[in-house]
């Protein structure tokens, strides 16, 4: 920073002097023209020095200031949490229950027990009380058995089947936390993501699954140092 500003100071003198030589056109020395546009070009130039070294000075200042730092330690935390929140949106947000179908629905049905209401109560609870305005994912999981002719008749596939299961527990988390109903969102995967291998019984029970989920609570980013000041 000490050397910037004789920098300064000369460049201020040598722009001082070439306007003074722009302004004796009149005088018996008067320049050539060809001379005074190269002197003007040469004034622009150092004024852009001029105005590059000003920039420079205020780095050094915000440097020793502490503020550079903070800034780009706002930053660093801005990414971390962008990168933490998009993980977070593609894996569905983040789970607070994945209770087994088979324990909260009569069999092949989307048919709630009052034994799987229960169940749903401590989830209901958490989320009144922990996320009251956060938005809620809940998504329906099958085995790749396919259904029989008579549950076709409501169910044509393991799609809807998990749709529907997705969407009573939806109705069942609404009536019992008492939030707001657009904060949920029913979906239904059928036998697309798997977690055990569907040849084994004990494989299709863990796959036939209901997982509750919460999305990350939606930021401003439109200011990028928030958290400096």
């Amino acid at each position: 920073m000490r050397l910037l500003l004789p920098l300064l100071a000369a460049a201020a003198l040598v722009i001082g002097a070439g306007c003074s030589a722009g302004g004796t056109a009149g005088s018996s020395t008067a320049r050539s023209p060809d001379t005074k546009d190269s002197l003007q070009t040469e004034v622009v130039r150092l004024r852009d020095e001029v105005r590059t070294l000003r920039d420079s000075l205020q780095f050094y200042d915000d440097v020793d200031s502490g503020q550079y730092y903070r800034e780009q330690r706002a930053l660093r935390d801005q990414m971390a949490r962008m990168t933490y929140e998009l993980d977070a949106l593609r894996d569905g947000g983040r789970t607070l229950s994945e209770e087994r179908v088979d324990q909260l629905f009569e069999p092949a049905s989307a048919t709630l027990t009052e034994a799987g209401r229960d169940a749903l109560k401590p989830v209901a609870a958490q989320l009144r009380q922990a996320y009251p305005e956060r938005e809620v994912r809940v998504e329906g999981h099958s085995d790749d058995t396919p259904l029989g002719e008579s549950m076709k008749e409501t169910y044509p596939s393991n799609w809807e089947l998990s749709t529907a299961r997705a969407s009573a527990i939806v109705r069942a988390l609404v009536d019992l936390s008492g939030l707001d109903a657009d904060q949920f969102v029913a979906v239904g995967y059928g036998a697309t993501r798997p977690v055990a291998s569907n040849e084994t019984a004990a494989g299709r029970r863990a796959n036939r699954r209901v997982r509750i989920a919460v999305l990350p609570a939606p930021r401003d980013y439109t200011r990028p140092f928030e958290t400096s000041w």
